[in-house]
């Protein structure tokens, strides 16, 4: 679901089977999030690129939440270790919604997170559903 705001070619992803309320969604470190930032919002080296206020996110987690509320903005999400959380196939469009957290941590298989923002990311190519190729790009507009 979009942000109010946001513009009509922005679009949340779906990732390919989470089966949570929301379609899934890439997330960035609320320390990444000012507008004009290049971030990286999928890959294998996630936890090191994304600076989060709540402390450093595990190692596992590789920037897709595939199990998101109804809306992004305020709403917990969990999602499963690397590349079984099942992220959207390439190419991604120009203009993504991303989660924008500040905690990201680990209990068992689960991966979960807050949301305290949302922000407008235009992607940048060379995304691929496989953390070896990151997904990355600059933060256009902070939504909420």
């Amino acid at each position: 679901m979009l942000c109010t705001g946001a513009p009509a070619s922005a679009v949340t992803i779906g990732g390919g089977g989470g089966g949570g309320v929301g379609q899934g969604a890439f997330v960035i470190g609320d320390g990444n999030a000012t507008v004009e930032s290049h971030v990286t919002f999928w890959g294998a080296r996630w936890w090191q690129e994304n600076s989060l206020s709540g402390g450093a996110a595990p190692a596992s987690f590789k920037g897709f939440a595939d199990t998101t509320g109804e809306t992004l903005c305020g709403s917990p999400w969990m999602t499963r270790p690397g590349n079984s959380s099942e992220p959207p196939d390439a190419p991604l469009p120009e203009l993504i919604e991303v989660i924008v957290a500040s905690e990201v941590g680990k209990s068992g298989p689960t991966i979960a997170g807050d949301a305290v923002g949302v922000a407008l990311v235009r992607t940048d190519p060379g995304y691929k559903p496989d953390p070896g190729h990151a997904g990355t790009g600059t933060v256009v507009a902070k939504l909420c």
